[in-house]
Formats: structure tokens, C-alpha cells, sequence
């Protein structure tokens, strides 16, 4: 069994029950082997624009036997796939600007998803937005912490109107999932805690700066969030 943390974890997770899977920017290949090995899936493309990566994954499938079960393409982010041909992607650990481009480069494809698992390293506010404003129902966002360091994971699917805002949730707040707020998210409490910590630390490097009026509104929305928490119990 190959050994996965929390982040790849949490992914694997919200890839439940599809049929065929594409790992985009699959890298080393675990996700594709671990989704396979545990019965998550039955096929999984697997897809990257680097030659290495994927000859690294070439390798893990044929060390378990998973030849039968899965392909490696080259290319980039959804343009390796035809419409319908899979019923869920990952698209792991690349900036959320950068996801928001291949969505729109491969309308069709992204579109015709039933679940599609996003983690961003980076752009989460400029991610969600996009998501949100292009009627993409957010199914789960959750959380997963690595050592020291936070992920957050949204599984959505394309919908026709955009989800309704939870009552309680800052107006066009995108820093946290709205979905994860509502789903009372075990840890968004602490998430939020360490963001806000975090904010507060870059306004007094910040004053007088033009970026010292956006932290302030994302610190504003942290406190209101971490309000509405505390009265969960």
C-alpha cells in the first residue's frame, strides 16, 4: 500500500466511487496508484506536461502491476482528455491562477465532470472566485495540514446558477470555502485562527502601504468567521 499524507489523503477521499479518474500534473504518480490499489476507481489517466514526471509515474504503475488500469499522456491540464471520457480529475498543487487557465482552456472537458478535486498552492481567493462567479457547485471543501503547512481541497462540479451564500458568512469572502463554513468544517476554527494571526503580523509591516486596506478586510472577515464559530458549540 503506498503511504500518503493528509493532503493527498483528503483527494483521494473526494475521488470516491468515480469510475475513471485523470490525475492531472500527476508528478510522481502516487495519487494515481494509491486510487487504483485502494479500489477507489477502476481507470485512471494520468497527465503532465513533464516528460520526467511522467516516465516516474510509468514506473510506479508497472512496480504495482497497474498497467491494465491506467495510461500516462503528455500534455497540459485538460486538453489531454476528450469530453465524457472521464468522470472526475484532480488537479493538485499547481497556483490557482494557473487552474483557472486550464478550466477555461478546456471548457467541455471541465464542464462535463461530475467531480473535480482542486488544490491550489497559491490564488485560493482568485480560485474560489472564479469557481463561484462561473456557477461551479462547490460539493466539499475541506482542510488538511501537513507538518506545519495548510491545504485546502474543493471538490466541485459544474452547475447552472451559483451556489446560495450561507447565512453567517462575510459577503464575498473567497479566503475560506463558504462550503466549509457551512459543512462546519472540523478544523476551519483553527485555520482561521492561524490566518488571522497571520494578518495581523503583515498590517504592522503593512501600514501605509497599499496592501495594509486588504488585510484589513481579510482580517475583518477571519474575526467575523472565528465569531460565528464560537457559537457552533
Amino acid at each position: 500500500m503506498i503511504r500518503l499524507d493528509e493532503r493527498l489523503r483528503c483527494a483521494l477521499e473526494m475521488l470516491q466511487g468515480a469510475e475513471t479518474v485523470a490525475d492531472i500534473g500527476c508528478d510522481h504518480g502516487k495519487l494515481t496508484a494509491a486510487l487504483l490499489l485502494e479500489g477507489r476507481c477502476f481507470r485512471v489517466i494520468a497527465g503532465d506536461i513533464s516528460p520526467d514526471c511522467l516516465d516516474k509515474t510509468r514506473k510506479k504503475i508497472d512496480r504495482y502491476g497497474l498497467q491494465d488500469r491506467a495510461e500516462t499522456r503528455l500534455g497540459s491540464g485538460l486538453t489531454i482528455l476528450f469530453p465524457g471520457e472521464c468522470d472526475a480529475a484532480a488537479i493538485l498543487g499547481m497556483g490557482g491562477e494557473l487552474m483557472v487557465e486550464l478550466l477555461r482552456a478546456s471548457p467541455m472537458v471541465a464542464e462535463g465532470l461530475d467531480s473535480l478535486v482542486l488544490q491550489p498552492m497559491s490564488g485560493i481567493e482568485e480560485l474560489r472566485q472564479w469557481l463561484y462567479e462561473n456557477s461551479y457547485h462547490v460539493r466539499a471543501d475541506r482542510l488538511a495540514a501537513v507538518g506545519s503547512r495548510w491545504y485546502q481541497l474543493l471538490c466541485v462540479q459544474k452547475r447552472g446558477v451559483p451556489d446560495p451564500w450561507p447565512p453567517g458568512f462575510p459577503k464575498d469572502c473567497y479566503l475560506v470555502g463558504y462550503r466549509a463554513f457551512q459543512d462546519r468544517e472540523e478544523m476551519l476554527g483553527t485555520y482561521c485562527q492561524v490566518q488571522l494571526k497571520k494578518r495581523y503580523s503583515q498590517l504592522k509591516q503593512a501600514a501605509g502601504t497599499a496592501g495594509e486596506e486588504k488585510l484589513s478586510r481579510e482580517a475583518d472577515q477571519l474575526e467575523s468567521i472565528l465569531k460565528e464559530i464560537q457559537g457552533w458549540n
